[in-house]
């Protein structure tokens, strides 16, 4: 009996989206597609549809694993400081290690697709969105508990937390800055939340 189709369909998307991050939209040719996760044209355009589609369902699955993978920083008993501080450590871990030079999909993907494909966009612009909004609600905790400023705006804040993410994973991506400028970049960022 083989595996049920859900688990390759997995497989494959994660396959995928490791070239698609890797490579971008534009320079992933359908042959490193075939290559990369090893089923053949006719099984990819059947079970995925064209270049775009099969983009899009890797993109989604990045969404759900790698970003939601981060977001459970976010989370948790922690001191809100805290959880802040430890999902940036976790982007710089990941910069420093083995996403050196990837950076972020959703950030390369929105440098790549956005200007051209409006759909993607607004995809793409939900995924950041959504760390904004969870970097919103987080700010607005602190604030409750006495751990941040009250009197900061908690959107605009989250706004600059998501910018400044955004920032790391390009510049990361470019190794540009190392570890320590990276740690630099965070305290700075942090330090927003101070009055």
């Amino acid at each position: 009996m083989g595996r049920p189709k859900s688990f390759e369909r997995e497989q494959v998307l994660d396959r995928a989206m490791a070239v698609f991050w890797d490579h971008g939209y534009e320079a992933t040719s359908i042959q490193d597609l075939v290559d990369a996760t090893g089923i053949n044209r006719a099984s990819m355009y059947d079970c995925f549809g064209d270049k775009r589609a099969f983009f899009r369902a890797a993109l989604e699955r990045y969404m759900e694993t790698v970003s939601a993978q981060r977001m459970t920083r976010l989370e948790g008993d922690k001191p809100v400081r805290q959880r802040l501080r430890d999902y940036f450590r976790d982007v710089i871990a990941f910069a420093e290690g083995p996403g050196r030079r990837l950076g972020c999909m959703i950030t390369n993907s929105l440098i790549e697709l956005a200007p051209r494909d409006s759909e993607l966009n607004n995809r793409l612009t939900a995924g950041v969105r959504a760390l904004e909004d969870r970097f919103d609600m987080l700010i607005r905790e602190g604030q409750a508990n006495g751990e941040i400023d009250p009197t900061k705006d908690s959107r605009a804040v989250a706004r600059f937390l998501a910018a400044t993410v955004q920032g790391m994973r390009v510049i990361s991506r470019g190794a540009i800055y190392d570890g320590a400028a990276l740690h630099d970049i965070v305290n700075t960022a942090l330090g927003s939340l101070d009055s």
